[in-house]
C-alpha cells in the first residue's frame, strides 16, 4: 500500500526552478514548460521589449504539446537564491497566473536579456538589450527576484511543498 507522502507526490506537480536554461533558448523552453501548466492554449505568458530593435515579441501557450498538459493539479514551484533567468521566470509567471505556489527562498532577480561585450582579452561586460514584462503585473522579477508563496529555506522546500499539498492548502489570491 502506497504512503500518504506517495500518494500526496503523485497528486501534485512540482518544478524544481534550479534547471538552467540555455542561453539562447531560454525564453521559448520556460513558455513551452508554462504551456503544460494551462487548459487554454492561448494564455499570453510574457513580452519581450527589444530596445535596439524598438519590437516586442510575444510568448503563449503552445496549442500542441508533446505530452499531456497538467492543468488539473496543484503546481508547487521550489525556489533558491540561486534560482536565475529563465527559471525564475517560470515561477513568476505561474504565480502572477494564479496557476502555482512559490516554495523557498527569494531568487536571484535576473528578468532581462544581455549580451556579453569582450572589453579585453580578460573582461567581459554583460549589457541588458531587452525587457521582459508580464502582461498581467506589467512588471518583473529584475533585481528584486521571485518571493515566495511560501518563505523557507531551500533546503526545505520540498517538504514544504508536500506539507501543502497534504493539507490542500489553497492558492494565495493574487
Amino acid at each position: 500500500m502506497p504512503s500518504n507522502q506517495h500518494i500526496v507526490e503523485r497528486a501534485l506537480e512540482r518544478i524544481d526552478a534550479g534547471y538552467v536554461f540555455p542561453e539562447k533558448t531560454a525564453a521559448v523552453e520556460a513558455a513551452m514548460w508554462c504551456g503544460y501548466f494551462f487548459r487554454d492554449d492561448q494564455v499570453h505568458l510574457k513580452d519581450i521589449y527589444d530596445r535596439r530593435t524598438d519590437t516586442t515579441r510575444q510568448f503563449w501557450t503552445a496549442g500542441h504539446l508533446p505530452a499531456p498538459r497538467y492543468a488539473d493539479r496543484p503546481v508547487y514551484v521550489l525556489t533558491s537564491g540561486t534560482t536565475f533567468s529563465a527559471s525564475e521566470g517560470i515561477a513568476y509567471t505561474l504565480q502572477a497566473h494564479g496557476r502555482a505556489v512559490v516554495v523557498g527562498e527569494t531568487t536571484r532577480g535576473g528578468a532581462h536579456p544581455t549580451e556579453r561585450h569582450a572589453i579585453t582579452e580578460h573582461i567581459l561586460v554583460t549589457v541588458p538589450t531587452a525587457r521582459t514584462v508580464n502582461p498581467l503585473t506589467g512588471a518583473n522579477w529584475e533585481g528584486v527576484g521571485v518571493v515566495p508563496d511560501v518563505p523557507v529555506p531551500a533546503e526545505r522546500a520540498l517538504a514544504e511543498a508536500i506539507g501543502a499539498a497534504a493539507r490542500r492548502v489553497e492558492m494565495p489570491p493574487r
